[in-house]
């Protein structure tokens, strides 16, 4: 991947928002890492038991395989909604670990256990000069650019209290401080979603005047994060 643009956004307060754009380049290529990302399970080491690393190690083999079944079936460049949403999540995920030196958190669905309905945010990561936890959701459209979908659904997910539900399951990655903070409301959330040739000044003038952007400017940071698909 290549990251093309990156903002930030002064004009917005008290939050500091982050504007990225992220060329993936070789769609084929970019799968491969992709994978060859989430099967490097180094990050079982956080867990002090053999019982925990087993049972999460079980846990992430279900969703790789998953995900690769999903990934074999993208053909000539072309990407299904499945296979979309995990390439969103893991660019902008690795986005925030490479650009911003934040926590490199493995994504949800290799840690977390399914379940029912909606289960929750898409990745994490840790601001690790502010201990502020960011929770991101992301999401995949053929046919538009889907910052309308992502960012309803962050407003959704704090309503429902999903943020705070995340919390247990980022104790072996997040500092405590960080998330006793998230739990009293300081955190910050990322909106990472598939755009298509629409310029990014025009992206970022109809992200700002939503009000669901609007009600993210009370949390520490807001990251959007644009990825060509």
């Amino acid at each position: 991947m290549k990251i093309t643009e990156h903002k930030v956004l002064t004009e917005f307060s008290p939050a500091r928002v982050q504007f990225f754009r992220i060329d993936p380049e070789d769609i084929s290529l970019t799968l491969s890492d992709i994978l060859r990302t989430l099967m490097n399970l180094s990050w079982l080491s956080k867990f002090d038991q053999e019982f925990e690393q087993k049972a999460f190690a079980s846990r992430a083999k279900k969703t790789i395989d998953d995900i690769k079944e999903k990934f074999a079936k993208c053909v000539d460049d072309s990407i299904s909604k499945d296979a979309g949403e995990y390439v969103v999540s893991e660019l902008a995920r690795e986005t925030l670990v490479l650009k911003l030196d934040y926590l490199d958190i493995p994504l949800d669905e290799l840690v977390g256990k399914k379940r029912s309905g909606n289960p929750g945010f898409d990745f994490h990561s840790q601001n690790q000069i502010t201990d502020t936890v960011i929770f991101g959701e992301a999401k995949y459209i053929a046919t538009t650019t889907a910052y309308s979908s992502a960012l309803p659904q962050i407003v959704d997910f704090i309503r429902d209290g999903k943020d705070v539900e995340d919390l247990p399951e980022l104790k072996p990655f997040c500092t405590i401080s960080a998330l006793k903070r998230a739990a009293g409301g300081s955190k910050g959330f990322s909106a990472a979603f598939s755009a298509k040739t629409t310029k990014t000044d025009r992206i970022i003038a109809n992200i700002t005047k939503r009000p669901d952007f609007q009600s993210l400017l009370q949390y520490e940071e807001l990251i959007l994060v644009a990825v060509d698909l």
